[in-house]
């Protein structure tokens, strides 16, 4: 556990981390003049714990900028999901985290 972490603890015992846990389903259909594909991530409520990022995100920045944080979303079949950050760029005055992006790790 890092110093940062020992610190909040010692601040806000009760603080879980945050753990989003998504469902993927993709679904396909014709409907006369094209073929449509969609991909849709919904959160499991009772499986997910602390803070929803997902929700802030997308109203902080958009679901489209959202989705395309996602790396491997694209190469996941349909299940569920944990969804991690990766790819953290920090500031390299304050040691921030200023950006990142998502991965979806399976649920074993």
């Amino acid at each position: 556990m890092s110093l940062d972490e020992e610190l909040r603890t010692i601040e806000n015992p009760t603080e879980q981390k945050a753990r989003q846990v998504v469902r993927l389903t993709t679904s396909c259909w014709h409907d006369g003049c094209a073929l449509h594909i969609r991909k849709t991530l919904k959160t499991l409520k009772r499986q997910s714990s602390g803070h929803n990022f997902l929700e802030e995100d997308c109203s902080m920045i958009g679901a489209d900028e959202v989705l395309s944080r996602i790396i491997n979303l694209h190469e996941c079949k349909d299940g569920v999901y944990v969804i991690v950050t990766c790819n953290e760029h920090k500031d390299w005055e304050t040691g921030n985290i200023e950006d990142y992006d998502y991965k979806l790790m399976p649920i074993a």
